[in-house]
């Protein structure tokens, strides 16, 4: 998906140019089915294209089955693409055959707005009395918009939170990471980065982190960024240099964090479910609670001048193509609705408490969830999300975390913000 938007664009144009050469049967069609639709009442079949898979798409398909016995006008087919997703869909859509309703991850939402693969629901979403657009987190409900335009409900947020090892703080005596800076917790990190064994080798780590969680971490909640709500680089301001020095300084100066190489070799999540790692950042949703043997902590993040956390958000869009819009719209309000019961976090505020009754074991980690919803955020998208990721990956979070010989913080920096430039003046 590097090439999201180009490759898009092609796929697009050609299924304008073949429709545009095709017979002109649109009308008769539609005629023959509203005559079909009068005469026998049966249901307008919509299809629903989701990466859901195994126990997933089981509870995903309980949910549709109820909508679809609970509605006369529509009946529900899921489509489930668990690999190679987005190539997939990109492929229906330049075939003209797009699902009627499709989950898309924040940063895709852009894209396919600007290339008029998914329709503006945006008078829908401001009529519909079922889901309040003021009951959505500000920031979360960004996410699915473009251009001021709403295309889509968020129907998750999973915002970055900092689980700890209860059992590391007490046995070293050290007090529980609760809303700390982040020179607070480097100092922290580095009375529990030690050898415990005694045998010369460090076994025991402060930290984690292995391009996870994304460095807008570190850029944010020091007041900086990557990109700006106006499509304005601002990865190289002072600010957002003293973000990404700190997150230099916990990997190879305070070195409170296992090397690049050594996460490779040994797991990321796993270390920490092996109790090596004191604190790791995850999400809201992750299973730590029902899956390790220690007592597991959890907290915000650290924050420099701000509060500030990724929340990896995804949208239920409705496709353009789709031919009955009226009554694909009512199965989206439908769906969403349910969907606010299913999965943590629900991205509305007046449902947070269904928190503790979706995943009981969440429960100690309420207070850390609620205050993290409170200033979690996705990216600032832009059409070419993917490719300004791909940018901040190759010239700086990677080569960061690798620190490999010659490697200069400030000028990996410089280039990432000039390649950033270039991209979004093409």
């Amino acid at each position: 998906m590097k090439k999201l938007f180009t490759v898009l664009s092609v796929l697009l144009t050609l299924v304008f140019v073949f429709t545009a050469c095709a017979p002109d049967k649109t009308g008769m069609e539609a005629n023959t089915q509203a005559a079909k639709d009068d005469s026998s009442k049966e249901k307008v079949h919509i299809t629903f294209a989701t990466w859901a898979g195994g126990d997933e798409l089981n509870e995903f398909q309980q949910i549709v089955d109820k909508v679809n016995t609970e509605s006369k006008e529509y009946e529900i087919e899921l489509l489930s693409i668990p690999a190679d997703y987005y190539t997939k869909i990109q492929t229906m859509i330049a075939g003209n055959t797009a699902p009627d309703l499709m989950w898309l991850s924040q940063e895709y939402i852009p894209a396919y707005a600007e290339l008029g693969a998914i329709e503006d629901i945006t008078d829908f979403a401001s009529k519909n009395t079922s889901i309040d657009l003021n009951d959505f987190y500000a920031p979360t409900l960004a996410t699915a918009k473009w251009n001021n335009k709403i295309y889509g409900y968020p129907w998750i947020a999973q915002p970055v939170i900092m689980y700890y090892n209860k059992d590391i703080f007490d046995k070293e005596g050290a007090a529980y990471p609760e809303d700390i800076t982040w020179n607070e917790f480097i100092e922290l990190g580095k009375k529990l980065t030690k050898d415990t064994d005694n045998d010369g080798k460090i076994d025991q780590y402060g930290f984690i982190v292995n391009g996870w969680p994304p460095i807008h971490t570190w850029l944010w909640t020091h007041g900086g960024g990557d990109i700006d709500e106006n499509g304005n680089v601002i990865i190289d301001t002072p600010e957002s240099r003293a973000g990404i020095k700190v997150l230099y300084d916990i990997l190879h100066v305070s070195k409170i964090a296992p090397s690049k190489a050594l996460v490779d070799a040994q797991g990321f999540g796993e270390q920490f479910k092996a109790g090596k790692i004191a604190t790791f950042m995850g999400g809201a949703g992750d299973d730590f609670e029902k899956t390790v043997t220690f007592k597991v902590g959890s907290t915000v993040v650290p924050h420099a001048s701000e509060h500030a956390t990724f929340n990896w958000i995804a949208s239920t869009v409705m496709s353009s193509q789709t031919k009955n819009k009226e009554v694909v719209q009512k199965a989206l309000s439908d769906l969403t609705n349910k969907f606010f019961d299913w999965k943590v976090v629900p991205p509305i505020k007046s449902k947070f408490g269904k928190v503790s009754e979706i995943r009981p074991d969440k429960q100690a980690a309420l207070p850390a969830i609620k205050a993290s919803m409170e200033f979690a955020r996705g990216f600032n998208n832009m059409p070419m999300q993917n490719e300004i990721g791909t940018m901040i990956w190759d010239n700086l979070y990677d080569p960061l975390l690798r620190n490999e010989k010659g490697f200069d913080v400030d000028k990996a920096i410089d280039i990432t913000a000039e390649e950033l430039r270039t991209l979004l003046t093409k």
